[in-house]
């Protein structure tokens, strides 16, 4: 199956929603919360960067475009308390300006030209979260990355625009801990209008595991789990703590994150790599070769 087909599919199935009264969010929502382990979810890592400046409109449209499932966008907070998409602290490697987001009002942000990954700019402008949020609105489901500085802030900022079905946020806090962080918004993790995602850092996975996994696996509305490997040997044992039938979600952008089994070595050998996750019961990749994955879970009968 060639790319330009999986653009085909993906069209199939925006009118496949549209059909049955239902937006896109909507329908990857409702298949999350399915039964459904054949079908994997793709989830693209700051957007189409590879074609586009990473966490810029372009790269989020193309995202939408290849049928992405997932599109992980990074915020930061300006001096002025509003969320801007941006990776690092510093504007310095992906816009045209210089200094920290957070000594930087958003009108002044607002000047800048985003810079494309060989750091020449482009037309594209930083964007809020705001406006990131309405051009993924009903078509993707936004993975709202660096969540953990400002949780509150940030499901304030989404809730104040009624775009808290269409965000999956997450941390690598025990659940105690998220509970207070999340305030008000906890009771909305468990009833599942909130989706919310524990992390298992890659660093001593083993251990980290056994101690946050068990209370996770005690509350209401947890249903996915993010789990990094640096150590292969370390996989099997972890996984074996996710409860059953909750969802795995695995980085393969590194090695030090997917066990050696990431996407560089997953373009020359897909089955012994993409592959070889699908084997461990995984239902969740973010890639930094989205489109390449979805082919081969296409090809696969997996999507």
């Amino acid at each position: 199956m060639k790319i330009n087909k999986v653009l085909l599919l993906s069209a199939v199935a925006f009118l496949a929603c549209a059909l049955h009264g239902a937006t896109r969010t909507e329908a990857i929502r409702a298949r999350l919360a399915s039964g459904d382990t054949n079908y994997v979810f793709v989830a693209m890592h700051r957007g189409d960067w590879r074609n586009f400046p990473e966490n810029s409109e372009g790269a989020i449209r193309s995202s939408i475009a290849l049928g992405a499932d997932i599109v992980e966008l990074d915020v930061q907070m300006t001096k002025d308390g509003r969320f801007v998409l941006n990776h690092d602290r510093s504007l310095d490697r992906t816009t045209t300006g210089s200094g920290k987001v957070c000594d930087r009002t958003l009108a002044e942000i607002k000047t800048l030209k985003m810079l494309d990954r060989n750091g020449k700019p482009t037309q594209y402008d930083v964007l809020t979260l705001e406006e990131a949020l309405a051009l993924t609105r009903g078509k993707i489901l936004v993975n709202i990355d660096k969540f953990q500085a400002h949780p509150r802030e940030i499901l304030e900022a989404v809730d104040a625009i009624g775009a808290l079905g269409e965000v999956l946020v997450k941390s690598s806090h025990p659940v105690e801990k998220a509970k207070t962080l999340f305030g008000p918004y906890w009771a909305k993790v468990e009833t599942g209008e909130l989706l919310y995602m524990p992390v298992v850092p890659s660093k001593q996975t083993a251990g980290r595991a056994s101690s946050i996994l068990p209370g996770y696996a005690a509350a209401r509305g947890i249903a996915m789990y993010e789990m990094c490997f640096d150590d292969p040997g370390a996989v099997d044992g972890a996984l074996a703590g996710i409860p059953r039938g909750a969802r795995i979600w695995v980085n393969t952008l590194w090695d030090d994150l997917s066990a050696k089994h990431s996407d560089s070595a997953a373009l020359l050998d897909p089955e012994g790599n993409w592959g070889w996750w699908l084997g461990k019961g995984v239902t969740m990749i973010q890639s930094d070769y989205a489109a390449e994955l979805i082919v081969y879970l296409a090809r696969k009968g997996r999507r």
